[in-house]
């Protein structure tokens, strides 16, 4: 799929790995929807991009919300023909913590936004997409979802967030079955050792000291690199049901 002249909805994309989506597809001529949490934000950032990007506040977890901001795209660019999923949290989940077993609560938030929250916008901007002209090579859209390489490899203290990184690797396959012969691809990229401002909370001490598991480069990984691969995904046609891992070689240790 030519990513020119084609209309992106990116959710998380008012920072880090999603942003940088944002940049790197409006910058090739694509209609870009910015979608966050932030709506001041959002709509700063759209402001920055030009005529051809609109900012929309959600929580998309949300289903009323991200209803609505599928709308608003539909209002300004008719349709949606790509959706990049980056938003998500990420915390300390374990099994038992410091004063004993965690809080269901705990690990119930973090499914809802980091699998909830995915599906729900893929559900919808799926079911746009099903609508779109198909090109000739019969495709319609292309969705690509964000795991981690804690979803394969997740270390203690990080069960609730490998759970829910797991999962989308999960429901990369059933989904491009379920679109098979009607014009929609789905991948996950496994995105491990990137520097987002997601860091400023996890530490960014504590990643510093995983470069050293690094095969190469050993440094951290940028939002500009993250979103050459989701070009690449869009414009590579076979490119299907895949979970390419993006991630410098790096293995999460014991």
């Amino acid at each position: 799929m030519d990513i020119k002249g084609r209309t992106v909805f990116v959710a998380g994309a008012t920072s880090g790995l999603g942003l940088g989506v944002a940049r790197c597809f409006a910058g090739r001529g694509a209609n870009v929807v910015i979608v966050g949490r932030r709506r001041e934000l959002a709509e700063q950032l759209a402001g920055e991009f030009g005529e051809a990007a609109i900012g929309v506040g959600a929580d998309i977890a949300d289903t009323e919300q991200v209803a609505a901001a599928i709308q608003a795209a539909l209002n300004r660019f008719r349709t949606i023909d790509i959706n990049v999923n980056t938003a998500g949290v990420q915390g300390y989940v374990p099994l038992v913590g410091p004063q004993g077993p965690t809080d269901v609560a705990d690990f119930a938030r973090m499914w809802s936004t980091n699998v909830v929250g995915t599906f729900n916008v893929m559900s919808r901007a799926a079911a746009v997409m099903l609508n779109n002209e198909p090109d000739k090579d019969g495709e319609r859209g292309v969705i690509i979802n964000t795991s981690s390489v804690a979803g394969e490899d997740g270390t203690a203290g990080m069960l609730g967030y490998a759970a829910t990184k797991a999962a989308l690797i999960g429901m990369t396959l059933p989904a491009a079955r379920e679109f098979a012969g009607r014009g929609i691809r789905v991948n996950t990229i496994v995105a491990g050792g990137f520097d987002t401002p997601i860091l400023d909370v996890t530490g960014r001490e504590a990643a510093a000291g995983q470069i050293q598991f690094f095969a190469n480069p050993r440094r951290l990984g940028t939002a500009e690199e993250f979103a050459s691969l989701a070009a690449h995904i869009v414009e590579n046609g076979f490119f299907n049901a895949a979970t390419p891992r993006l991630d410098a070689g790096y293995r999460v240790p014991l």
